[in-house]
């Protein structure tokens, strides 16, 4: 091995072990990152929380006493929405009629003739709902050379049609239909259904008196309105989607037979028991996260990222110690605890279903019982969110935790920054100085050569 190269060994060693700090250092900085991800993603599952109780705490949104509905037929009445009512209910229905959109056709004729031309340009008033605009329409076109020409069947009502879909573009719709290659016929067609909604011409003047006024409807106008009979009341109304004839109560009527048929409204404890138990999900995902990331094995000596950091370690103790509190002010008997909706804790903290009959008698016979003690704003669940609210607000204690780390992360990468300059500073001197060794050695072999060939000489 050369000289060179057993120093260049030898500075590589050198400044292998000179450079042990920096390589302290960014593992210190790598686990402040692991740490950073760690508060990230309990903040995620706090937040989670969070938002849970704010869904279950929302008296509109009927959490703990939703209903179901049915329909004895779907295929004549969908029932859409029963969350404003109060109580089951039942209501028996005939859908007479359904509304429908007025359709108005015009006489057939020749396309390529000039009959509508014959009578002259027109103007007509028409009116579709709130909106009222007049229409004119000129029989005639430029033949290309300064003159005029009639205009055919089908070019007038084909600029009747441009007029119509320019004016009335999201009230009605206008067509010219080609029946047979020949004959040709006019649709104008309300894009609303009902009676208030429909076509009505006046003032029509030439060509266009003559198209509106052998104008007939699909339709009577006077049946636009859908009928439907609601336990012996009759309603009428311009739509077959209906959430005005009873108070919280939407439903849509797909046909019209006759026939009674039932819509039922009935109390859907299994969509309550779901609620609570996606409040339950989301506890338990929150302990879990924190457990996961500040446990501590006392036999290895592996730990979380987060097992150093008390304020998140007893959170979950902290929230379970709050639920096993009871809400004040409650009488006798009725729900003031998980317990007595039958949801206790394992030893691990995870919260559970204990006893299912109980929950599932309160949810059947008093659910208003189990809803109040989410919506009470003393309750426990109330002081659950609260605290659970101070570490993922702005400037709440997980934004602290953080900061914090950002900090130190910060202060290491400039400390590494600042040791890796000085790492290539002390490798260029160790190289200079040895360097300078294998000069002062190479000079010396060189002085003993000559001296030793002087010598042998004699």
């Amino acid at each position: 091995m050369s000289q060179t190269s057993s120093y260049e060994s030898f500075v590589t060693q050198l400044v292998n072990i000179e450079s042990q700090k920096m390589l302290r250092m960014e593992v210190q900085v790598r686990d402040e990152k692991e740490s950073k991800s760690a508060v990230g993603t309990v903040s995620k599952a706090i937040s989670d929380f969070e938002n849970i109780i704010k869904e279950l705490e929302t008296p509109s949104n009927r959490s703990f006493e939703p209903f179901k509905t049915t329909s004895s037929d779907d295929s004549v009445v969908q029932v859409n929405s029963a969350s404003g009512l109060d109580n089951e209910s039942a209501f028996n229905i005939t859908v007479e009629r359904l509304a429908k959109n007025d359709t108005a056709l015009s006489e057939t004729m020749t396309g390529a003739g000039y009959e509508l031309a014959a009578q002259g340009d027109g103007s007509v008033t028409l009116t579709i709902g709130d909106k009222t605009e007049t229409i004119n329409v000129v029989t005639t076109k430029d033949d290309g050379s300064g003159g005029t020409v009639n205009k055919t069947n089908q070019e007038i009502l084909e600029s009747f049609e441009t007029e119509i879909e320019s004016l009335f573009g999201d009230e009605a719709s206008a067509s010219v239909f080609n029946l047979d290659g020949e004959n040709i016929q006019f649709s104008l067609k309300s894009l609303e259904t009902g009676y208030d909604n429909r076509i009505q011409f006046s003032g029509a003047t030439g060509v266009l008196a003559g198209v509106t006024g052998n104008m007939t409807h699909l339709t009577p106008q006077a049946e636009l309105d859908a009928q439907f009979i609601i336990d012996g009341v009759t309603f009428n109304r311009a739509e077959n989607i209906v959430d005005d004839a009873i108070e919280g109560l939407s439903f849509t009527m797909k046909k019209a037979t006759g026939v009674a048929e039932q819509m039922t409204v009935e109390r859907d404890t299994e969509a309550a028991k779901s609620n609570l138990q996606d409040f339950i999900n989301a506890y338990n995902e929150m302990n879990e996260t924190i457990r996961e990331r500040t446990f501590i094995n006392p036999e290895t000596g592996n730990k979380g990222p987060l097992q150093g950091v008390r304020s998140v370690r007893n959170l979950t103790i902290n929230l379970r110690q709050t639920a096993i509190l009871s809400l004040g002010g409650v009488a006798e008997g009725e729900v003031a605890s998980f317990a007595d909706m039958g949801i206790t804790f394992e030893n691990n903290g995870k919260m559970v279903i204990d006893d299912s009959s109980k929950l599932d008698d309160i949810l059947n016979q008093n659910p208003e019982q189990i809803a109040n003690f989410f919506t009470n704003e003393n309750s426990p669940v109330a002081m659950m969110k609260a605290r659970a609210e101070s570490y993922t607000e702005a400037d709440g204690i997980l934004s602290a935790i953080e900061s914090g780390l950002d900090q130190k992360i910060d202060r290491l990468d400039r400390r590494i920054a600042s040791e890796r300059k000085y790492l290539e500073e002390y490798e260029a001197e160790q190289r200079r100085i040895f360097n300078e060794l294998d000069l002062i050695l190479e000079e010396g072999q060189a002085q003993f050569d000559a001296v030793y060939n002087f010598m042998s000489g004699y």
